[in-house]
């Protein structure tokens, strides 16, 4: 299923390293919690696999987030199992493996992991050797569905109360979990998993969690109906998107916005 794909890859020109490669503040983060760390860093690839931050890449467009435009499973013909798809990205020449990343250093491994991608990972991770499980310190949301039984015990225990301490987005999460692990838990060498989550569950006991905003759901003309009052009298996506949620009270998903936002702005144009 991957063959053709990876034969593509060869073809492409790289276009430099992988850290200047991805952006957005999710893998900003990410990579503060690396350098604070003094840590290799590794971004886990639906593309090209393992990739250690300093690897030169080629340019491509993928993801193995279901909604996006570039999923993988959008592009592969018949039933699509993202295990077996990583499993086979796992052969680029752009991948290290979980041995490589493990090295032979004795220090905790952090992984943030959306959803998505921990179904991505999940079974070639477990497969790794044990010295390395007792080693991993996984960071993200709801992840005890997505991941298997024998990697659930190295979940670090964070819930929405990090937004007191680190304020953000569901999308990044488990990369503010890990800077503020980082921050706060791996500034001292490792006395074993249970006594960091004890850190970490330290570090949340006295805050609360936050109350959820119900915010009413309408539909994509009655959005786009906001979206191009809003264009009138101000322009850029995100302001507009934190009007439509803060201002509007309108709940609306990041990816839908961005696509009813595009159709708005090109009637705008037009």
């Amino acid at each position: 299923m991957t063959k053709q794909w990876i034969a593509k890859l060869g073809a492409l020109p790289e276009c430099g390293p992988a850290e200047t490669f991805y952006a957005g503040r999710a893998f900003g983060l990410a990579k503060e919690a690396a350098n604070l760390s003094t840590a290799r860093f590794y971004v886990l690839s639906a593309g090209l696999g393992i990739v250690p931050a300093y690897r030169s890449i080629p340019a491509y467009g993928l993801t193995i987030s279901a909604r996006h435009e570039h999923s993988v499973s959008r592009k592969v013909l018949g039933d699509f199992d993202p295990a077996e798809w990583f499993s086979g990205v796992l052969t680029s020449v752009y991948s290290d493996d979980w041995r490589g990343v493990a090295g032979r250093k004795s220090g905790r491994i952090l992984i943030a992991l959306s959803r998505p991608y921990a179904e991505m990972v999940g079974a070639s991770l477990a497969a790794a050797a044990p010295k390395m499980l007792g080693r991993l310190r996984i960071f993200g949301a709801s992840l005890e569905i997505a991941l298997p039984a024998s990697l659930h015990g190295a979940i670090a225990p964070y819930d929405e109360r990090l937004n007191s301490i680190l304020p953000g987005t569901r999308t990044d999460f488990a990369q503010r979990a890990m800077l503020h692990f980082a921050r706060s838990v791996a500034t001292k060498p490792s006395r074993g998993r249970e006594d960091d989550f004890v850190g970490v569950r330290s570090a949340l006991k006295n805050l609360e969690l936050p109350r959820l905003v119900q915010r009413p759901r309408l539909t994509d003309e009655e959005i786009l109906a906001v979206i191009q009052k809003r264009l009138r009298i101000q322009s850029g996506a995100a302001r507009i998107l934190a009007a439509l949620r803060h201002e509007e009270g309108v709940a609306c998903e990041q990816s839908r916005f961005g696509r009813l936002y595009r159709i708005a702005a090109g009637k705008r144009e037009a």
